[in-house]
């Protein structure tokens, strides 16, 4: 089907909040709305209402939607085209979901519509209207430790009884024991001494000749092997003396 888009005095009628009409126009050819801001931070309310919140930002070569004097952004042209039949249902539904989701209060820019939940003006002390004298509220905690840490622990505390007569009897034996020492001239005031030497070195002799003797090699051969199976097979005996 044909896409009309809007342009002249319908758009001019379009932009009185009273009109209820939905227009598709195009910020680039209409200069009645080129310095409009796109409602809802310029996310697609579409998607919004019928994937349960997701925030997609609109595509403004799909054009945006002139209604009640706001313009509104989508993010194809089939989610336009699906507004633009019932934009009261979709504007209606974008609240429900914020309800839901008070993150999406500030992130939407719904102040008119839920005035004390306007983060940005809370945070900066200021009045919304219908907030005066409204009742502060604020979140408190308390928290305390499962068990306690005494701060005066002795470390030598011992509640074993074994322990605690090991040690009688221990100061017990200190009482009939002394301790003894003694100090000759000799002792008195020595010292460490240290010596050092030089290792031997190596030595080696090395002959001037070389001796050695190698042995007659004696090898044995068959011979008749292979030939005419009357052949007479033999054994052959080699003796090698190498010099």
């Amino acid at each position: 089907a044909d896409i009309k888009v809007a342009s002249g005095e319908q758009v001019v009628a379009a932009l009185d909040p009273s009109s209820t009409t939905p227009l598709h126009v195009f910020k680039s050819e209409n200069q009645e709305v080129m310095t409009m801001p796109i409602e809802f931070g310029g996310f697609c309310p579409t998607t919004m209402t019928e994937r349960d919140g997701l925030l997609l930002p609109s595509d403004p070569t799909n054009g945006n939607i002139l209604y009640r004097g706001k313009l509104y952004g989508f993010v194809s042209m089939d989610a336009l085209l699906s507004f633009q039949k019932n934009p009261d249902k979709f504007l209606e539904d974008v609240l429900g979901e914020a309800k839901k989701k008070p993150a999406l209060i500030n992130l939407l820019h719904l102040d008119r519509h839920f005035p004390h939940h306007v983060l940005r003006k809370v945070l900066a002390g200021l009045t919304v209207e219908g907030a005066v004298g409204m009742q502060k509220e604020a979140d408190g905690e308390c928290q305390t430790p499962t068990h306690f840490v005494e701060r005066h622990i002795d470390p030598k505390y011992d509640w074993n009884e074994w322990s605690l007569r090991r040690k009688a009897i221990q100061l017990a034996n200190l009482h009939t024991k002394r301790t003894h020492a003694t100090q000759t001239h000799m002792s008195q005031y020595r010292r460490e001494n240290d010596a050092q030497v030089y290792l031997p070195k190596g030595a080696t002799t090395q002959t001037a000749v070389d001796r050695g003797t190698r042995p007659t090699k004696h090898f044995q051969f068959v011979k008749g092997l292979r030939g005419h199976p009357d052949q007479e097979m033999k054994v052959v005996k080699v003796d090698l003396d190498i010099q």
